[in-house]
């Protein structure tokens, strides 16, 4: 097993790197461009269709800067920069607000792994050296935090055609400081003495009278052009830049040998083992043997504990890869690690297993919602993870795990888009209030508090299903302030470029709120008009509580 070696980044002022005049100017021009065109398209509302566009405009940016500096488009980065697209795109197709979330955090990873790509070949998720990757992505990381700044005070004073360090950028920045302050004393002096005499001539301060300026409006949209230029413009120096100089330190100031390996894998195979063995009473002793030993019913017992498992299952991965990377460089060493570490897998699997047969119990008699299918998917994905990890990491090859993980990741959120999250809590949750199913009347409450994703089963379950009239009060009041005629989503298509924050899932629960409007009312009336509104909200708030 190869000894891990700490890297760091050459940064000093004689090396480091910096884009030519041109490339740099060209960038700081696109990077107000798309400033502009991101205030446009998102000022209002940052999450619709508008962001995907600003997206496509961005990688077509860099496509554009990328070709003028005579480089190649390397094929990683061209599909990371078409991963962002599809994942800005997918913030237009759903409503819900975690898959938003998830849709923004996915487009960002990838964009981030564009520029890495981009600066440098070597440095992409298949590398050979991950110690390089990290380097390069941490210098990109700086370049974005630095934003705009290097490009107008350093790359854009370089000399013509030649990198910005390879000259004297202070003495630069000294003549452009020298053209400029004249100006800027001049305009400070004409706005303060102006201000004086405009108040003390009425007539005087017709000549001056400017323009009032809507403070409210302007601050708001200088700060986002200000932030979308200066993190376009770090994300594109960062991509541009040469790559990074990397130089190898020593390494870790210790290494895992075998009793450190056998005592650390061994004592969590143990404990694991014990954790399994006492599962085994519940799953074959049922409620009975639940209530003997703890006293808590097959419900209660299913509540408890399964997020605990979910961390358990998280943390075991960063412990296994930590202590493989740390080993020793000795096969025998290896060989241990590999032996104690498979009946640890083996055991957490028996407990992701555990996991799921808890939750499917509590979704049995509490229902599903968004908190329990998450977790669900997370563990889902971490037991893919953990398969991963047995055919790499412990077969010391350590690199095609990190991209299996990252690409497993970016799968699990398209997954997601994919299966609709909230119509499937609403299908679970209608199809077990059934009334063959024996289970207590529907939460319809809970029900219309979720997107216009799941609007097409949610509505007519409203408008349809068992419930007390407080309940369906509640659940149809709520779907008509979403949906209705007066929701804050009708009233803002009606303005102008609406398209700009255009989403398919809204739209959706629109559609279905129009083609059901008749229907809801005649459920609201009836139902509200025997449930008084303290009534409605009452059972409204004892649902969440029970939450």
């Amino acid at each position: 097993m190869t000894h891990v070696a700490n890297l760091s980044i050459d940064t000093s002022p004689a090396t480091r790197p910096a884009l030519t005049r041109e490339i740099a100017r060209a960038t700081i021009g696109i990077a107000a461009v798309l400033a502009f065109t991101g205030d446009v398209l998102l000022f209002d509302d940052p999450v619709g269709l508008g962001f995907g566009i600003w997206i496509a405009l961005l990688t077509l940016a860099m496509i554009e800067l990328a070709w003028r500096d005579d480089r190649s488009l390397p094929r990683e980065a061209a599909a990371w920069l078409a991963i962002a697209v599809l994942c800005a795109g997918a913030v237009a197709w759903r409503s819900a607000a975690e898959l938003r979330a998830l849709d923004l955090l996915a487009t960002a990873g990838a964009l981030g792994l564009a520029a890495v790509t981009l600066r440098s070949t070597r440095a992409g998720l298949f590398a050979l050296r991950a110690g390089e990757t990290l380097s390069v992505a941490l210098s990109v990381l700086g370049s974005i935090a630095m934003g705009a700044v290097p490009l107008a005070w350093h790359d854009a004073l370089a000399g013509d055609g030649t990198p910005s360090g390879t000259v004297d950028a202070s003495t630069s920045n000294r003549g452009l400081a020298t053209r400029l302050r004249p100006a800027l004393l001049a305009i400070v002096v004409l706005l303060v003495f102006g201000a004086l005499l405009r108040g003390a001539d009425p007539i005087f301060a017709s000549w001056l009278s400017l323009p009032a300026i809507p403070i409210d409006v302007v601050i708001p949209r200088l700060l986002l052009f200000g932030f979308f230029a200066w993190i376009t413009a770090g994300w594109a120096r960062g991509a541009l830049l040469p790559p990074p100089a990397v130089k190898r330190m020593a390494p870790l100031p210790f290494a895992l040998g075998v009793a450190d390996v056998t005592a650390v894998l061994g004592a969590l195979g143990a404990l694991f083992a014990l954790f399994v063995i006492a599962q085994l009473g519940w799953y074959f002793g049922g409620e009975a043997f639940l209530r003997e030993r703890t006293g808590l019913t097959a419900a209660a017992y299913a509540r408890s504990g399964f997020f605990q498992l979910v961390w358990v299952v998280l943390l075991v991965v960063p412990v296994l890869a930590g202590t493989r990377a740390a080993l020793a460089p000795d096969p025998a060493v290896a060989r241990r690690h590999t032996i104690l570490s498979v009946p640890v897998l083996v055991l957490l699997g028996a407990m992701i297993l555990s996991a799921l047969s808890r939750m499917k119990l509590y979704v049995h008699y509490y229902g599903l919602t968004l908190d329990r299918l998450y977790p669900l998917v997370f563990m889902a994905w971490l037991a893919v993870l953990l398969v991963w990890m047995a055919c790499t990491v412990l077969r010391g090859r350590p690199r095609p795990f990190a991209a299996g993980a990252v690409l497993s990741a970016f799968v699990a959120v398209a997954a997601l888009n994919i299966m609709n999250p909230h119509a499937i809590v609403a299908r679970v949750d209608v199809g077990r209030a059934a009334p063959a199913s024996g289970i207590a009347a529907l939460d319809l409450v809970h029900l219309a508090s979720l997107s216009g994703d799941a609007a097409a089963i949610v509505v007519p379950a409203v408008i349809g299903a068992p419930a007390t009239d407080a309940e369906r009060c509640a659940a149809a009041r709520q779907l008509i302030r979403l949906w209705g005629p007066d929701a804050r989503i009708r009233t803002r298509d009606d303005r102008d470029a609406a398209w700009r924050w255009w989403n398919a899932g809204d739209e959706a629960g629109l559609r279905v709120e129009l083609a059901n409007d008749a229907a809801l009312h005649r459920a609201l009336h009836a139902s509200c008009g025997a449930a008084h509104s303290t009534g409605a909200a009452t059972v409204a708030k004892q649902r969440l509580d029970q939450r």
